[in-house]
């Protein structure tokens, strides 16, 4: 093959690659978002020595406002980040395999086997760009989203705690 084809998951939501028909969801099953939840820490420890530094200045803040609950949730998934460096997977690839699945696949299940099918098929004829961008545009908004679910459980967990007292 001469040149890559490069995909542009903004304007079109199926593609064709190995005679194989793929499609973008905007959604996932609950098994789906258990592995995501994963993978955005293995995503997330990829990233530059700026945004390591961000999470370790959240912690210190934290500890300094005595929220200790919050400070122990960004280690604790500094550390399984960490952990998970040794993995030779790329985590931005695996996440794409989460919302972009082949014609007649399960969408309720994940099937580590077939998001490696899915990598191996792609990675014959697609430029990896767009699948590094869309990785890049579904962790914020799972973040943030996860960051807020977090949060307001630890501030729960706190209050319930004050009125046991």
């Amino acid at each position: 093959m001469d040149k890559l084809k490069t995909l542009n998951f903004n304007e079109t939501k199926s593609f064709s690659c190995g005679g194989r028909k793929f499609y973008l969801h905007d959604s996932i099953s609950f098994a789906r978002f258990i592995e995501l939840q994963k993978l955005i820490l293995e995503f997330g420890f990829s990233a530059s020595f700026q945004d390591m530094y961000k999470n370790l200045r959240l912690v210190y803040d934290h500890l300094n406002n005595l929220k200790f609950a919050d400070g122990a949730v960004i280690v604790h998934n500094m550390m399984y980040g960490v952990i998970k460096l040794d993995d030779k997977e790329d985590s931005a690839l695996k996440i794409c395999t989460l919302f972009i699945n082949e014609e007649g696949e399960d969408l309720t299940v994940y099937d580590e086997a077939k998001a490696k099918d899915k990598i191996e098929c792609w990675g014959r004829e697609l430029d990896v760009t767009p699948f590094y961008q869309l990785a890049v545009t579904v962790v914020p908004a799972w973040t943030t989203a996860f960051r807020h679910a977090s949060q307001s459980i630890s501030q729960s967990q706190k209050e319930g705690k004050e009125q046991s007292q």
